[in-house]
């Protein structure tokens, strides 16, 4: 940080008049910040950061000066500091008179050495202000500095018992006084003895620290207070403005709910938390019309910390699953973002059971595809080992909700899905019964296969090669029989290419030996003369070839002896292709 500082509004770094010094100049930047840095000490408390900052450049400038000038020597009259005769800061009004405080105690003039710290600059700072606050010291300024102890900081000044003005106020002349060095520090043993009892120093009768001032009234430094606020005024309004703009930003709601938790932390009795707790529904309430979830939500955890004896969180909840507080509740949501959402899933949450159903409204009414995810990860996880909460849903009249329940059975998965899935496989919604599909994959596949099968019957082609993409997990005897049948079927050649694709590849998945003879045959089976015919053949030689057991392979061999040439040409293509195909284990899809 630069630790130069800058002049305020109202006043520039007085350059020398009458020389192109630079030590003037270096001088006069250190006088300058030392002029402002008071001001500012008197408008704020020594904590404040605008004080702390001034101070802290004042002794970044002093050093970076006194690194480059090993020495300056500054020089006080009654109304001006100077170095080397150039003026340095002159009075511009009684009150606005930095040399005073030096002058009136007899200080002439000080040296500022190499080494000057900001411990050492500060004490400097706060001599000053000592002697010139509205409360000032009973000591001068010369015995401050001296209890002070400044080693890198020396002082030419004027004995008390000089006579440095007379009784009308006219002021001593350069040199009539007596200049003495800044005396080195004495130990205690040889410091001069306190008076004796009875014996009085000598005392000002006008209340004056020394012999050769009056103190004057207490306004020496007020119109120089008023300018520095002039100067500051842009910035300190523009402070205020921000802060005042700050805080009231803040929400009502979040005040009251801090006055709240402080209120109860403060160790209040019984009937104090039971009129609280009267009072904080209106607070939850009025929190979930603003969209505040999380101070709603703390506003909850306080009414149970309350233990008000009238809430009723089922009672509460009914008030949520109103039509119109849904349609609110859904348009604040789609407006926030994500974190504000999770803030509202984890007031859910604090809800218990009842927030299941608010949840699955709220997902119902949201158009938000990210809000949606959330709120369906929300109950999958609330519901995970009670997915029966989820039963009633399943008869929602609104497709939609249907197919939100079961995607979210989906994520739960498990074998307990499989009947709450039942009563949908046969919802007149295709929608709903594709998500039914997809969520039966992930239960265990003899549980679900009873409910896939069933899914089969009617099913258009898209619904028809999804459950059989389910059902060809794993080898299944039963299932088997069933695709064969669907080929031996008359209706087979009317199924679009998609379903037959679809039979051709699940029954090399799941049958074994047992549907081998009638692959046979259907691989026999056919006109001579009948072309079309031709792609069925060659399809069933390949899955006899998935099959791969030892017989699937006998079959084949033996058709390759056959006297029919169709046969002989797709048993040897499925034969050249077997080492590239799975095992009977491993057989996978087409």
């Amino acid at each position: 940080m630069d630790a130069t500082p800058r002049p305020p509004a109202d006043e520039s770094v007085t350059e020398p008049a009458e020389s192109n010094s630079d030590a003037a100049r270096a001088a006069a930047t250190i006088i300058h910040h030392f002029a402002r840095t008071l001001k500012t000490c008197r408008l704020y408390d020594a904590s404040n950061p605008t004080v702390v900052r001034f101070r802290a450049e004042l002794a970044a400038t002093t050093r970076r000066v006194l690194d480059e000038y090993p020495q300056l020597t500054i020089h006080f009259t009654s109304d001006d500091v100077t170095f080397e005769d150039v003026s340095l800061y002159p009075a511009k009004s009684r009150d606005d008179n930095l040399a005073l405080p030096f002058y009136r105690d007899g200080i002439r003039s000080l040296t500022l050495r190499r080494g000057l710290e900001a411990p050492e600059m500060g004490a400097l700072v706060d001599a000053v202000l000592r002697v010139t606050g509205v409360e000032a010291s009973e000591d001068d300024l010369v015995t401050l500095l001296w209890e002070a102890g400044l080693q890198h900081v020396d002082l030419d000044y004027i004995p008390a018992d000089s006579d440095v003005g007379d009784a009308t106020g006219s002021e001593a002349k350069e040199g009539d006084g007596v200049l003495l060095p800044w005396p080195a520090p004495v130990s205690e043993a040889e410091a001069p003895a306190a008076p004796a009892a009875g014996e009085s120093g000598s005392v000002n009768a006008a209340g004056s620290r020394a012999d050769d001032w009056t103190t004057g009234d207490d306004t020496v430094e007020v119109e120089a207070g008023f300018e520095e606020l002039e100067a500051l005024s842009a910035s300190e309004v523009e402070r205020f403005k921000n802060e005042y703009a700050a805080e009231h930003s803040i929400a009502s709601v979040t005040v009251t709910i801090a006055i709240a938790r402080a209120y109860l932390a403060s160790g209040v009795n019984a009937d104090d938390r039971s009129e609280l707790g009267r009072f904080l529904p209106r607070v939850t309430r009025q929190a979930i019309t603003n969209g505040l979830w999380l101070e709603a939500h703390e506003a909850l955890k306080l009414i149970r910390a309350c233990g008000a004896l009238d809430w009723a969180t089922s009672t509460f909840a009914q008030e949520l699953l109103q039509p119109i507080t849904i349609s609110t509740t859904v348009e604040i949501l789609d407006r926030q973002d994500e974190a504000a959402v999770k803030e509202f899933i984890a007031l859910a949450r604090e809800l218990g059971d009842p927030g299941i159903d608010w949840l699955n409204l709220v997902l119902a009414e949201s158009q938000d595809r990210r809000n949606r995810r959330l709120f369906a990860e929300a109950i999958a996880e609330l519901c995970r080992t009670n997915p029966e909460r989820l039963a009633p849903w399943l008869s929602d009249p609104r497709w939609f909700v249907v197919r939100n329940v079961v995607h979210i059975l989906g994520w739960i998965a498990g074998d307990q899905i499989v009947g709450l899935l039942s009563s949908v496989t046969r919802h007149p919604d295709a929608r709903v019964r594709h998500e039914v599909a997809a969520a039966l994959g992930q239960a265990e596949l003899k549980l679900a296969r009873p409910l896939l099968v069933r899914m089969l019957d009617g099913a258009d082609t898209r619904m028809f090669c999804a459950v059989l993409h389910q059902l060809s997990a794993a080898r299944d005897p039963s299932m088997a029989r069933l695709l064969v049948g669907y080929m031996q079927s008359e209706a087979f050649d009317e199924r679009p290419i998609e379903e037959k694709r679809a039979i051709y590849s699940a029954l090399s998945a799941v049958g074994q030996d047992e549907v081998v003879p009638d692959l046979e045959e259907e691989l026999h089976r056919g006109n001579w003369f009948a072309r079309d015919h031709e792609a069925h053949r060659q399809a069933v030689a390949r899955v006899i070839a998935r099959i791969g057991t030892p017989l699937a392979r006998l079959v084949l061999e033996r058709g390759l002896q056959s006297k029919r040439a169709p046969v002989r040409k797709a048993c040897e293509d499925a034969l050249g292709g077997l080492g590239s195909h799975p095992t009977s284990t491993e057989a996978g899809h087409e």
